[in-house]
């Protein structure tokens, strides 16, 4: 099976800047995935799509400059604030993995095992592998979260936003969106956009939406509220500039934080292609689901009524978030997951996104419950690629 190498699972933002900066040590590892996939999929299910952070921040890392969103966008005449489009950003991927990472594997990752100090890694083409480490980059795909009252209706009826192959399958049904946040506010949209008619059931009183940020701004707006990769505002500046200060502050206040910061909302530029087009139930929750005919009954409680009422719906969608576990990272090996210490479902982290098992790694939204919100975006990608190629460089064999 060759010699050790390190193996990174995902070709995702995250992914890509690790291996550029490993290779910038001459560290022996492997990438596999195909780039940019989980973002090219977004961007092909619907037009109008675009990020929530800003562009300037939303950066893949290389070790030399040169290679940001903005000097993709720049010389094509594309905004470098916001809104960049999702397409753009794949496209920004792609473009980054040709330049930097050439040397991509475009396979999936069929199971990883523990053997002896080393890991036994086995491809979807059938070849296996020794991995000194493990890297696990696959970022939020198998994570999508639907409720309880949903998880039981078949798929064909009850799917999750990021799952949807195309928008423009639902015109002339009756759909009802799921959720107050960016995910779901985005698919009402786009659903009516291509001839649907969606309704928005939202557990919450009101739709929050976030507020353009001005351009040019005055000093004392600029030291009031600075702009950051994260956002705008002291916590955000705070995050991005003090990226490892987090995973030091105690565990309870640390989660506790995560769960809290960035709560559901929509950007401003969704704002008007969402209200007095689609009609919004708010303090409105899913009690159950059912199937009838090729249809879904939903039963509902709204604003703390006891008696509940009923719709029927072609389809639902779901735009209710991720919810990061390692028991859904199928490739790991059941002995392997549940060696994994954990923080509720999360992989509990050292400080260079090492795992309770010597010589496996979570970076990207997996490392935000022991490093922060930062790490749920692009914008965290810079400090993991440095620190764990850094710390691979300090002891490059599993279990040192």
């Amino acid at each position: 099976m060759g010699k050790p190498v390190v193996a990174i699972i995902g070709a995702g933002p995250y992914g890509l800047s690790l291996a550029a900066h490993l290779a910038q040590h001459d560290i022996p590892h492997r990438i596999f995935g195909h780039p940019m996939a989980f973002w090219s999929q977004i961007a092909r299910a619907g037009r109008e799509r675009y990020l929530k952070s800003f562009c300037f921040g939303t950066n893949i890392s290389a070790p030399s400059p040169g290679s940001s969103f903005a000097d993709y966008n720049g010389p094509r005449g594309l905004e470098i604030f916001e809104p960049c489009s999702i397409e753009n950003f794949a496209a920004y991927g792609r473009w980054f993995q040709a330049n930097n990472v050439g040397w991509v594997e475009p396979v999936e990752v069929r199971e990883v095992a523990r053997a002896a100090t080393h890991f036994a890694v086995t491809l979807a083409d059938g070849e296996r592998l020794t991995a000194s480490h493990v890297v696990v980059a696959t970022g939020l795909a198998s994570f999508a979260h639907l409720p309880p009252a949903l998880s039981s209706l078949p798929s064909g009826l009850a799917i999750h936003s990021s799952a949807v192959a195309e928008f423009a399958a639902f015109k002339g049904l009756d759909v009802a969106v799921v959720g107050a946040g960016q995910s779901a506010l985005e698919a009402a949209a786009l659903l009516h956009e291509a001839g649907a008619y969606p309704q928005l059931l939202i557990r919450k009183p009101s739709v929050r939406w976030m507020t353009r940020s001005a351009r040019p701004r005055g000093w004392w707006r600029r030291l009031r509220s600075p702009i950051s990769g994260l956002g705008s505002g002291p916590k955000a500046w705070a995050l991005t500039r003090f990226p490892g200060a987090m995973h030091r502050v105690p565990e309870s206040l640390r989660m506790r934080f995560v769960k809290s910061h960035l709560p559901p909302e929509g950007a401003w530029w969704l704002r008007p292609r969402v209200e007095n087009r689609i009609p919004i139930h708010t303090g409105t929750a899913i009690v159950a689901g059912r199937e009838i005919g090729n249809r879904v009954a939903l039963r509902l409680a709204v604003d703390g009524e006891r008696k509940h009422r009923q719709i029927v719906v072609d389809r639902v969608v779901a735009g209710t978030g991720y919810a990061i576990d390692v028991d859904r990272i199928g490739f790991l090996h059941p002995a392997l997951r549940s060696a994994v210490d954990r923080r509720e479902r999360s992989p509990r982290l050292d400080a260079g996104f090492q795992s309770s098992v010597p010589g496996l790694r979570f970076i990207g939204p997996a490392s935000a419950m022991s490093f922060g919100p930062l790490f749920r975006f692009v914008v965290g990608a810079d400090y993991t690629a440095r620190t764990v190629a850094s710390d691979l460089a300090s002891r490059p064999a599993a279990g040192q």
